[in-house]
């Protein structure tokens, strides 16, 4: 017990040493009991802020929306406030029951610790303020309690199964989703994992590869979820980032690309000669060897083209990152010509901003300069997506600023 009162005493001074301060009054050193009893003491709700020293959304909070007079004075006096480095103070006691899966995260408790409301992301003071007045009305924790008691109750109707895994769960235990998830799959029957709403869910955990059932689904009914899902979702898309991006973005980290590799051989799946001579391709870009990857891009579109016609948009994105439109690097003639077919396809199939881009940057780089000026022109008529400036950056061309 004295312990315990000498905790909260240095909490409450730590408290006031920080109140006079121009930003909000971020508790120091505080355990988390220690807070909910200062919490009670004053009968004000709680507020949590987990930050990490790297995240550049955390410190653009820190410098002017924590700093904001009237968020201030707001957050002075309806809450006790604290500041957690969800890395340096991972032990603390706030950690036991909230894992965040991203930063910053925000949390608004009531005096007792009950988790009232939660976001995550940097934020203007206008929405901040409003985030912190419509917490106080808050009830995230019952509902999370309710949903919990009637998944172990046995409930697996699809809306509430849909609402309970993706929308309130993640709020607080984002990395309880996917074993949750698997446990749905497992008891669904292969026509239920068959159908569009499944493979519409699917589509979240395409940036991973792990070897439990929501992957091996993803595998096993690719073909069916790639003709019946509706096709503004771009299922193909999702599925060339995880059997084609993920291994290539480790490629240069041995034990972990083989363990992707060997992964990806060892299972039986639809389309698997296609993934699989799209993986070689790729590596031949990477490795440098242009001529050899331009040929196989070639085949593989020509045999795809009237029913994966995204497949010439994805091949030449990594064309482009895989750096063959670098000024370091000179085609020949022959190359010149194919990544032009390659991306006139692209374009014709697939048209976009990023296409556009694609081919004008072809045919600047054979050395017909008016044309890709012709073709920059219509970049403004075109939809999304668009490139970002990180790969824009990669095919030498012009740009305004």
């Amino acid at each position: 017990m004295k312990n315990r009162l000498i905790g909260l005493l240095l909490c409450l001074s730590a408290f006031v040493l920080v109140a006079n301060a121009q930003q909000i009054s971020f508790v120091k050193n505080c355990s988390w009991e220690d807070l909910k009893a200062r919490a009670q003491k004053e009968d004000k709700p709680i507020f949590v802020d987990v930050y990490t020293s790297w995240c550049a959304p955390c410190k653009k909070m820190a410098a002017t929306v924590f700093k904001d007079p009237e968020v201030v004075a707001y957050m002075d006096k309806n809450y006790i406030s604290i500041q957690l480095d969800a890395e340096k103070e991972k032990d603390h006691g706030f950690f036991t029951k909230f894992r965040p899966g991203a930063y910053p995260s925000f949390y608004w408790l009531d005096k007792d610790g009950q988790l009232l409301s939660t976001k995550t992301g940097a934020m203007p003071s206008e929405l901040f303020l409003k985030s912190c007045q419509d917490a106080k009305t808050g009830s995230l924790g019952k509902q999370i309690d309710e949903y919990n008691q009637k998944w172990k109750s046995g409930n697996r109707e699809d809306d509430f199964v849909e609402k309970y895994l993706f929308e309130v769960l993640p709020q607080v235990f984002p990395d309880s989703v996917r074993p949750l998830f698997n446990q749905y799959l497992t008891g669904l029957s292969p026509e239920k994992l068959k159908s569009p709403r499944i493979g519409k869910l699917l589509c979240r955990f395409t940036r991973t590869i792990e070897n439990d059932k929501v992957w091996t689904t993803l595998l096993e009914y690719n073909d069916v979820y790639s003709s019946e899902l509706d096709k503004s979702l771009d299922f193909d898309r999702y599925m060339y980032m995880n059997l084609i991006r993920i291994p290539m973005s480790v490629r240069t980290e041995e034990t972990k690309y083989r363990s992707y590799m060997d992964l990806i051989e060892s299972k039986n799946f639809p389309n698997k000669e296609l993934y699989m001579s799209l993986i070689q391709m790729e590596s031949k870009i990477f490795d440098g060897n242009y001529k050899e990857a331009l040929a196989q891009a070639t085949a593989i579109g020509a045999a795809n083209e009237k029913i994966r016609p995204y497949l010439y948009r994805e091949m030449i994105y990594t064309f482009i990152i895989g750096k063959f439109f670098v000024e370091t690097y000179t085609p020949s003639n022959e190359e010149k010509q194919a990544i032009i077919t390659l991306t006139e396809k692209a374009f014709e199939l697939t048209p976009s901003k990023s296409t556009v881009s694609y081919l004008a940057a072809a045919y600047a780089r054979s050395g017909d300069y008016k044309k890709a000026y012709e073709t920059l022109a219509i970049l403004p008529f075109q939809g999304e997506p668009t490139l970002s400036n990180a790969v824009y950056g990669l095919l030498n061309l012009p740009r305004k600023r």
